[in-house]
Formats: C-alpha cells, structure tokens, sequence
C-alpha cells in the first residue's frame, strides 16, 4: 500500500485522488497511520465502505429494481446463459476434465491405508 503524509495529501489532493483508483493510500501524521483514501464507484459503495458492514439485501434489491426500472435490465434466459459461461470460463477446461477422471477413479479404487512397519511403530511413528 502507497504511503503519504497528510500534508503531501492535502498539499496534492486531486493527485492522490486520481492514484486511489488503482490502489489505497495510506495517510499518515506525525508517522501514524491516520486514514485510508480509498476509490469508489458510487454512492452505495460509499456507505457501505463507510459503515463498515456489508449491504443489506433490501438495498441490493432496492438498488436492481431502480436500475431495471429505468430500463437496465437482460431477459431471465440471457442472465443464466451468462452465469453458466462466467462459471466456465472460471474454471480451466483441463481443471474440470482432471476432476472428472479423478472422481471416476475414486468410485472405482477403494481408499489405500499406509502400512507401519513393527520398527516404525517402536520409534513412535
């Protein structure tokens, strides 16, 4: 995190402003952390920074119902197409084939104990 004195910051605000969009700054006085400038997208990302608590569902669901309202909105069949791609292009087309295999594998090879030998066990182990 970028450190910054709080005379530097207010000496430079609207530079260090624009750098808080990449990443936070920590401000400093005396040498001592005082705050934080940190970007935000808008005025609910604000309050929610602010109160220090995540948003309530009621204010998520508030805030999707004016977006729709004013005409922001996809058909139902769009978004879950959109989830399933955003699911696959999570995971590595190798990472789920491997996963298959393995679990194929587990279903037909039983689980494998270790053995300990006598000499081993007189030793603790």
């Amino acid at each position: 995190m970028r450190t910054a004195s709080a005379a530097k910051v207010a000496a430079q605000l609207f530079e260090y402003l624009e750098a808080s969009r990449e990443r936070p700054l920590l401000v400093t006085h005396n040498g001592k952390p005082v705050a934080v400038l940190v970007a935000v997208r808008d005025e609910s990302e604000a309050e929610q920074l602010a109160s220090g608590r995540p948003r309530s569902l009621r204010s998520v669901f508030e805030e999707a119902h004016d977006q729709f309202e004013k005409g922001g909105g996809i058909p139902h069949d769009q978004f879950w197409r959109e989830v399933e791609q955003a699911r696959q292009a999570r995971q590595p087309a190798p990472a789920r084939a491997q996963r298959a295999e393995s679990d194929v594998a587990a279903d037909r090879d039983p689980p494998r104990r270790s053995r300990v030998t006598k000499s081993q066990q007189s030793r603790g182990r």
